[in-house]
């Protein structure tokens, strides 16, 4: 049996050796057989707009504080009784990914952003984010000003997001979308947060995204 030290210093072995791991095979099957791999599309022409939002941890967030991070972004309501359930235990899925590979942790940002700041101020917003076990260097819970909030999801993110007024089940609707940008705030990808399948192609295509990286870095030296 490996002590609980040894198997700790395995686990972190090949968490560091995977990236360079991918980044040499792609290297290889690059040179050796000249195909190259293939970018995540660019889905967008302009980049993740200045915002100034208030997170689950009392902290003002804004557009500065994710810069050289790639972002993987939805839109919630702590109220709801449809999919926002799924889209978090699938979000909290993402951010056990991520942290469980340490060299990926620091390049990446989750937000979830409320429909209903009116409601979810940061004191529910923080009973939410313990309820999902939310790591909150890695994943941010997200409220404000309702125009900003609805101006991100419907202007930038091109998601809908509107009230129901009339519909005491359903009173928000928004998008069951996660939507990955790069670290330029440039929309990559969009996933359904309510399905394993797609969640876990997000998780495939963060890793790309981060090792694309990788090999541009490793160019310039």
């Amino acid at each position: 049996m490996l002590s609980s030290s040894k198997r700790k210093f395995i686990a972190l072995f090949f968490a560091l050796l995977m990236p360079l791991g991918f980044f040499f095979f792609f290297e290889y099957k690059k040179h050796k057989t000249g195909i190259r791999m293939s970018p995540l599309p660019v889905l967008g022409t302009e980049p993740l707009p200045d915002f100034q939002l208030i997170a689950h941890t009392g902290d003002t967030i804004t557009r500065a504080i994710l810069e050289g991070k790639i972002v993987i972004a939805d839109f919630f309501f702590t109220n709801c009784r449809g999919i926002c359930p799924v889209m978090s235990r699938q979000m909290a899925r993402v951010q056990d990914f991520i942290a469980d590979h340490p060299n990926l942790k620091s390049e990446f940002m989750l937000l979830s952003h409320t429909v209903d700041p009116h409601r979810d101020n940061v004191e529910v917003l923080h009973d939410y984010a313990q309820a999902y076990d939310v790591d909150s260097t890695l994943w941010l819970l997200l409220t404000g000003d309702r125009k900003q909030l609805y101006d991100l999801s419907i202007g930038f993110y091109k998601l809908p997001a509107f009230d129901n007024p009339e519909d005491t089940l359903h009173p928000y609707t928004h998008s069951e979308r996660f939507t990955l940008l790069d670290k330029e705030g440039i929309v990559r990808g969009y996933y359904d947060g309510t399905d394993s399948s797609s969640v876990k192609q997000l998780m495939k295509d963060i890793v790309l995204l981060d090792l694309s990286y990788l090999i541009k870095k490793k160019k310039k030296n």
